[in-house]
């Protein structure tokens, strides 16, 4: 938290300790509404609704927009379904849908009953989508305009749009009133001289996606191509809606914050969206200790490599000096594999076709990072025990091990995405209870081959 939130907390409790809320109303009135969700959310229950309750409607429904989860639920369990409602209505319908169908589905249709009917029925329309799509993703206020206007007409009617309009950046030219024939940018119509038709500047060929197209896709879209705004569009051609790029943005995040939770084997989706101090610890705890339990017993393997090497242990005790480097520097390598080809995966570099090139990429890389590792390994345990053949035995392994590493750690997440399997769900905790079984198996077979014990 920045001092100046710091400083901002302090106010606020401050207010509430002393029972002086009041002189918390014209502080608030003053910020942004993502910095007051921030500090609801490290507030308990009734905190919480005591300061929400000092904002003006329309900051309400900003600061509503900007909270998570947990402390959505909270304010949304204290208030009303007409109180509620009135704040619903003041949001973008794609945001509403989201609190609807997540925060508080079980009062769905209740809080639905409360909005404007324009407005209901606008969620209603969005909810006939699947979720994650870009169907629910959308907005339909956006700016239409049709092909035979001139410029000057457009202006005169971006002048009258409605205020809830997300976006003017860019204008939606539609034939019939529904079907998209081409987008024109602000700055194309405000530079074109005023007589010119809009048929005239706009872009025909218009880079759209479907309702049903997922959001994480839709939001690469949008990145790629550097849009403000991706048109969604129906297989008749009629223009439905638009996905901005600040909701770009969030989808982004969010699955960025779910890749990184599920490589540290976490798994309560709940948790993904959800400011640290907002979720109690005992839920933070049963997410963690299912994948822990599981590591737990696949890690017991390598207990088994080490019986089943007992005696080669027992003659050359100097071996079991160098499993910690081994076994670090197979899980340091496939962990950077896994993080480079889930990468790859998410921003669509790698595909599944790619399956054999990326293979054999990663068994070269390995090799060569395994052999410049190597070299350094053989001078570094020759140093340690003068003993050419053990120093033998762990320059050889270091090579292997790296390369096996890389195919493991390049492997598990193309065969996780092949069976429509999230890869960062299982890769990033299989990788280190995988690589170090076989990696301490692989070691000691070189010392049996190379030793002859």
């Amino acid at each position: 938290m920045s001092i100046y939130l710091e400083a901002l907390e302090t106010q606020v409790r401050e207010a509430l300790d002393s029972e002086n809320l009041e002189s918390l109303r014209p502080i608030l009135a003053d910020q942004y509404a993502a910095d007051i969700a921030d500090i609801l959310e490290r507030l308990d229950d009734e905190d919480k609704l005591k300061v929400f309750g000092l904002l003006e409607p329309e900051l309400a429904a900003e600061v509503l927009d900007e909270t998570g989860s947990e402390a959505t639920r909270s304010l949304l369990r204290q208030l009303s379904a007409e109180q509620v409602g009135d704040l619903l209505d003041q949001m973008p319908m794609d945001d509403v849908l989201e609190i609807l169908t997540e925060d508080v589905p079980e009062r769905q249709e209740e809080l639905l009953a409360a909005m404007e009917p324009e407005d209901a029925a606008e969620v209603r329309d969005l909810l006939q989508y699947p979720e994650h799509s870009a169907g629910r993703l959308m907005t339909q206020k956006f700016v239409r305009i049709p092909p035979n206007i001139t410029v000057s007409q457009a202006l005169q009617h971006l002048r009258r749009v409605d205020d809830e309009v997300e976006t003017v950046n860019d204008l939606y030219v539609l034939n019939g009133g529904s079907r998209l024939v081409g987008v024109v940018s602000l700055r194309e119509v405000v530079t074109s001289p005023p007589e010119r038709r809009v048929s005239e500047i706009m872009e025909t060929d218009v880079i759209t996606a479907s309702p049903e197209t997922d959001q994480e896709e839709v939001a690469r879209m949008i990145a790629r191509y550097d849009f403000l705004a991706m048109p969604i569009v129906a297989d008749d051609g009629r223009m439905l809606g638009i996905v901005t790029v600040d909701d770009a943005i969030d989808v982004l995040a969010e699955e960025h914050t779910e890749d990184m939770l599920r490589l540290g084997a976490v798994s309560d989706g709940a948790l993904f969206d959800q400011p640290y101090f907002t979720v109690s610890l005992l839920r933070v705890l049963r997410s963690r200790f299912g994948w822990l339990l599981l590591l737990f017993l696949a890690d017991t393997l390598t207990g088994n490599v080490l019986r089943l090497f007992e005696d080669q242990l027992a003659a050359v005790v100097a071996l079991s000096f160098y499993i910690p480097l081994l076994i670090g520097t197979g899980g340091n390598t496939g962990s950077q594999t896994v993080s480079t080809i889930i990468r790859g995966l998410a921003v669509g570099d790698i595909h599944l076709w790619d399956t054999w090139r990326v293979l054999r990429r990663e068994l070269l890389g390995g090799l060569l990072l395994g052999t410049a590792l190597g070299v350094v390994a053989l001078i570094r345990s020759y140093t340690w025990d003068y003993d050419i053949h053990i120093a033998l035995v762990v320059g050889l392994t270091v090579v292997v091990i790296c390369a096996w590493s890389n195919l493991v750690g390049s492997f598990i997440p193309l065969l996780a995405r092949r069976f429509r399997i999230d890869p960062a769900v299982v890769s990033a905790p299989l990788i280190t209870s995988v690589v170090d079984a076989t990696g301490l198996f692989i070691y000691l077979t070189i010392a049996r081959i190379v030793l002859g014990i």
